[in-house]
Parts: C-alpha cells; structure tokens; sequence
C-alpha cells in the first residue's frame, strides 16, 4: 500500500512520524510526506518517503491563501493516488481531509494531538475562532474512517461537541517512544530541573520561571534549565529571569537526549496537552516528573511513584515539590527508576505503532 501524511511542519516528521514510517516501510508498504515547509525535506528522504512541499501558515486565517492550500493538496494527492491518507494537525485534519475526499481517497485517517490554544484560551476572539474551528472538524470527520486520540479526555469533548461519532474513535498512548535511542541513564546531579517546551505561556513557562525565582530564594545551588524554541512568547519576555540567574536558557536543540541525562527531574507546568513528547522522553531516560493534573499530562504520572502533579497555574505548588526533591534526594532515583518502568510499560513506540497499524491496514 501507499500511505500519504498530511502534516505541518517537516520537523515534526522527523521527531514524531519517523518510526511509523519506518515502521510500515518495514512492513513493505511505501510513504509519502506534505509539510508546510521543506526545512528538513533531506532527513524525510532519506527515511525512504517521497517528500512535497505546500507553503502555509499554520495560524494563518486568509481564504484565499487557505483555498489555494487546498486546492495544492488535491493536486499532489491526485498525482501520488495512495491507497490511505492520515492527517496530523489543525489543518491537516480539516483541509486536508477535505481534498483527500476530492482527490477520490476512500482511506481516511486523523490523529488529533491535542487541542491547543483553539479549546484553551477564553475570550471573544478564541470563541469565535473556536466555532469555526468546531465546524471544520464536524465537516471533516464525518469523512475520516477512523479518528485517533491521545487521551481520553480530548475524545470525550471531541464527541460531546458532537465532532465526531464515537464508533471512530481510537486511542494510542501519545506517539510513542524508541526506548533503545532514550535509553536509561543514571543521575548525575540531584539539583538540576529541566523544562523542555516551546515558548507559549500555555506550556506554563512564567510558571516555571516564577518558581525558579521563588526556590532559589531558599536553595541558591539549585540549577533550572530551559530549553525551548521561541513562539508566541520570544527571550526579551524572559530576558529578566535570565539576567536574574534564576535559570539557565539553553536555546534549542536537535537532540534532547544529552540535556534530559544532565537533568535531575523534569518539569512542565502546561496548562493542557495531548500526551507530552517531553515528559514520556525524560521518563524513559529514567528522569522523575513534576507536571500539572492537566488533560494529557496528568496521564503520565501516577503521582508519588515517577513524580507528582500539581495544580495548573499553581506556582507555590510547583516550588513545593520542587523543593520537596532537593530535600529528599534519594527520591529522586527511586522515582526515576519507577519512570523508566512506566516508559516501557505505556510508551513503547513498537506497540503504539502496531496499534496504529491495526486500525490503519484495514
């Protein structure tokens, strides 16, 4: 068979897609890739898959630019004839199921990873963004043959927005991890936190940096790292906390691996996920958790046992346990050891591709 992914952009095919093409190329089947950009369109070739770039803002909003999206990826699909589409992202999963269906594909799959700032925010712009967003996904799913989920919790608001019919819906443990390339490592140091996100206020980063502040007030030796690209947030928004010492801005990185093994714990205050790449690879290399009780990431932590959730937005909560591992460090191995557990048990990408397969092989 000829698999198609409709995706954003091309990074998030190398971090997140690359084991499940390789997993079906294993299979014998053969894949193809179209990404808003084309910034790692060798990587996506050499995995063996056919790459084509369609130009396109993810937040962008304009008609035009949104019909002639459209009408691209109608083109190339046409042109590739595969036997199955799978969408990732806002408008993937709208557009692109859209111009599946027109191009004459019968096999079509979404995964939805979280519902984002769109379900998130408040306000009279986001309500209004939010009921158009509603609509394209009703419109678009009622084509989808299957329709996959991260957590429970997104499937449940998904069908009682009436989004889509729950006899299609599936649900997979986040995207999965290669446990063998995040492979446990023991602790260096007990004082060094970590948070691994992109700049969005929504990931709970003033929460950690606040936090940071706060600690350092009773435990200066304590060390907190930040390693995230910039997005709505930029580093003159967080400029003051650095200038402060009380983190360490890391910029970013192709590997997270070497920083996740200098860290003690990881730390991600968001307000909602799907299911935290960040935390599931932090746990396989055996780092505790503190995460918020959060939809998606609540799912990743048994609390007490490979870390503990806090309340969202809840920054003397987070400073506590924070501070509750510098005064108990001998936890901080235990709980590690007890993430690596739970890594292989939950975040096996084998599995969860298999999975995937099932559903998608049909």
């Amino acid at each position: 068979m000829k698999y198609l992914f409709i995706m954003t952009e091309s990074a998030s095919v190398i971090n997140f897609r690359k084991n499940l093409i390789k997993f079906l190329e294993e299979k014998g089947h053969s894949v193809c890739i179209i990404a808003h950009d084309n910034l790692r369109e060798k990587e996506i070739r050499d995995l063996g898959a056919d790459f084509y770039c369609v130009k396109q803002d993810n937040r962008g909003l304009n008609p035009f630019a949104i019909l002639k999206y459209r009408k691209n990826l109608t083109k190339i699909i046409k042109k590739e004839n595969p036997d199955a589409v799978f969408t990732f992202q806002l408008k993937p999963n709208t557009f692109g199921v859209k111009s599946a269906k027109k191009a004459g594909v019968k096999n079509i799959y979404s995964m939805v990873e979280g519902l984002g700032d769109v379900y998130i925010k408040t306000g009279l712009k986001w309500k209004v963004i939010r009921t158009i967003v509603n609509r394209l996904y009703r419109s678009a799913f009622k084509i989808s043959k299957a329709v996959f989920f991260l957590n429970n919790d997104d499937k449940k608001e998904f069908i009682d927005r009436k989004l889509v019919n729950e006899n299609k819906c599936h649900i997979v443990c986040g995207i999965g991890i290669d446990l063998s390339h995040f492979e446990f490592k023991p602790i260096k140091s007990t004082r060094n936190f970590l948070m691994v996100a992109r700049m969005l206020r929504t990931k709970g980063i003033y929460e950690y940096l606040e936090c940071a502040r706060l600690v350092k007030q009773k435990y200066p030796d304590a060390v907190f790292n930040y390693l995230g690209a910039e997005a709505s947030e930029k580093l003159v928004d967080i400029q003051e906390y650095i200038d402060d010492g009380s983190i360490n801005y890391l910029g970013t990185t192709s590997d997270v691996r070497p920083y996740l093994e200098d860290s003690s714990v990881l730390v991600l205050p968001t307000y909602r996920e799907g299911m935290p790449v960040s935390i599931m690879e932090a746990e396989s290399v055996g780092r505790a958790i503190i995460t918020t009780n959060a939809v998606g990431a609540k799912e990743t932590v048994v609390d007490g046992y490979n870390g503990f959730l806090v309340q969202v937005k809840n920054v003397n909560d987070l400073a506590e346990k924070v501070i509750y591992f510098l005064e108990n460090k001998e936890k901080i191995k235990v709980m590690g050891q007890n993430a690596r557990t739970f890594a292989e048990q939950n975040f096996d990408v084998n599995k969860i591709n298999a999975q995937i397969y099932e559903v998608i092989s049909e």
